[in-house]
């Protein structure tokens, strides 16, 4: 991914965790208007990217783990660590790469393990950075084969902690995450 350039830093919400991330990613509202404040799982309080495309009659998938994050009304694929590997993150790569030979108009995929590595071991330690690649691999193979436009981006930074790693405050390394936009067909919803 290197060959995509640095990307660009942008803020995420606050508080910097994954529910209330995607609540204004797919939305485009900060939490006092998604109503997403929490962990807790609650109706949107506004229209989201999904209902927005199927307004208009275009198709949205979501690629999951093992839990469906958004309430949104959007069909999501749930996937399972089925090789037992420690990772659920091949098998959403395996189902993402599965959706993109017939890809729906929208195409959001949650990859989990950077996340999770760095809560056990720490955003910056060689195991989370290793799995860094894992994921670049994955991306760019994804990358490869899908003829839409293309975000990558992170719903929430992280800091260092004794012992691992932790978000969810309003610091820094919690708030800036980085963003990928790529062009690669004209138009839109």
């Amino acid at each position: 991914m290197k060959s995509l350039g640095k990307g660009t830093m942008a803020l995420t919400v606050y508080p910097p965790i994954t529910d209330v991330a995607f609540a204004s990613m797919v939305t485009g509202e900060t939490p006092k208007y998604t109503g997403i404040h929490s962990r807790e799982k609650k109706p949107l309080m506004v229209p989201d990217i999904f209902d927005k495309a199927s307004e208009k009659g275009k198709t949205s998938k979501v690629i999951e783990g093992n839990i469906k994050i958004l309430t949104a009304e959007v069909e999501t694929v749930l996937n399972i660590d089925e090789n037992g590997n420690g990772t659920i993150d091949d098998e959403i790569y395996e189902s993402a790469m599965k959706e993109i030979q017939n890809p729906p108009h929208i195409l959001l995929v949650h990859f989990h393990s950077f996340d999770d590595f760095g809560h056990e071991y720490g955003p910056s330690s060689q195991e989370a950075l290793e799995q860094l690649k894992v994921l670049d691999s994955y991306i760019e193979d994804m990358i490869k084969d899908y003829r839409g436009d293309i975000i990558i981006t992170s719903d929430h930074g992280m800091h260092d902690e004794e012992g691992g790693g932790n978000h969810g405050i309003f610091c820094e390394a919690d708030l800036f995450i980085p963003i990928i936009q790529i062009k690669l067909q004209s138009g839109g919803l």
